[in-house]
């Protein structure tokens, strides 16, 4: 017996070791990178502007006075450049805005600590008037679309059109009693240890061909969630969300429309994108396109798709 448990404690003993020194090392490899290394490594063409009060990054490539650029809004827990092969693709004649959100890319916490659907409205507006642009042609991914529709639904004098790509904004049924408010302040802490191959199996399973997720990807998408800040604002911001009711604000939407949904989309099922057209009843006109093969991120499984379905869109104006 006495044999047992000192085997037993050494075992005890051993595993703490383990654990502790796996601790201390992702304390080190997994520490916070600061905004001056993260923009020598990603902020190529980059610039930074003040708006309400935060520093926010973005980017601009062509003519602003060729029409109403285009603004392209990321997905949750992504950044700007997950743009880069749309952009590529996308017919030339039209200026591209885009920048990183609060709590994302190079653009870290909000100054205020406000994650909510009228401060994220409210920096998208503050950098269209930064820019001097009257009008635009909004499109979100994701996240990106439940702003890009709130925007349209607020400034419809300003949204030349709207392009939702598997938008959130819409509570599922399956998520109404799920909520991110209960999760205590300190949790955020976690995301210190968790691996690199964690990150790449989140990607993985939100699209379909697992080819795209690169070594890259996965490490600019691991390095911007160590932006220092981005971790325990990113918690704030999952724990301050709520869908909502966005009837009335889906209702209030005038400007022509794009619906594009991944068939596949594992995070958003598909027959959401019914709900948006039902709910978007005042819209100019409506066209929704469903894209075979590809889940939750079209922009970046399918980015030549993503941009002839957006030329198309401006095109039909």
């Amino acid at each position: 017996m006495a044999k047992f448990l000192k085997v037993l404690l050494l075992g005890v003993a051993t595993l703490l070791l383990v654990i502790a020194a796996y601790i201390a090392w992702s304390l080190l490899a997994y520490r916070d990178i600061p905004t001056a290394e993260l923009v020598a490594r990603y902020g190529q063409g980059a610039q930074f502007a003040d708006l309400e009060g935060t520093p926010i990054a973005y980017r601009v490539s062509g003519d602003l006075n060729a029409g109403p650029p285009w603004v392209l809004l990321h997905s949750h827990y992504f950044d700007s450049l997950m743009w880069d092969d749309v952009i590529s693709h996308l017919a030339p004649g039209h200026a591209v805005i885009r920048y990183d959100m609060t709590s994302h890319g190079l653009s870290g916490p909000d100054a205020q600590s406000n994650y909510s659907m009228d401060r994220d409205v409210a920096i998208l507006d503050a950098l269209l008037n930064k820019l001097n642009v009257k009008s635009a042609l909004v499109v979100g991914s994701s996240l990106g679309g439940n702003i890009a529709f709130h925007y349209a639904a607020k400034f419809p004098e300003r949204t030349a059109g709207l392009v939702l790509i598997n938008s959130g904004g819409i509570k599922r049924q399956q998520s109404s009693r799920r909520s991110a408010a209960g999760i205590p302040p300190w949790f955020y802490r976690v995301f210190y240890f968790i691996p690199t191959i964690a990150y790449r199996k989140f990607i993985e399973w939100m699209v379909v061909d697992k080819t795209v997720v690169s070594e890259s990807l996965v490490e600019r998408f691991h390095d911007m969630f160590r932006h220092k800040g981005n971790r325990q604002a990113e918690m704030q911001r999952m724990a301050s969300f709520d869908a909502g009711e966005p009837s009335e604000v889906l209702g209030a939407i005038r400007a022509p429309s794009l619906i594009i949904w991944g068939r596949k989309n594992p995070q958003l099922p598909v027959a959401l994108m019914t709900q948006f057209e039902n709910l978007m009843t005042n819209t100019e006109s409506i066209t929704s396109e469903i894209v075979d093969g590809t889940g939750h991120l079209l922009p970046v499984e399918r980015p030549e798709i993503t941009a002839t379905l957006l030329d198309r869109f401006r095109g039909s104006l």
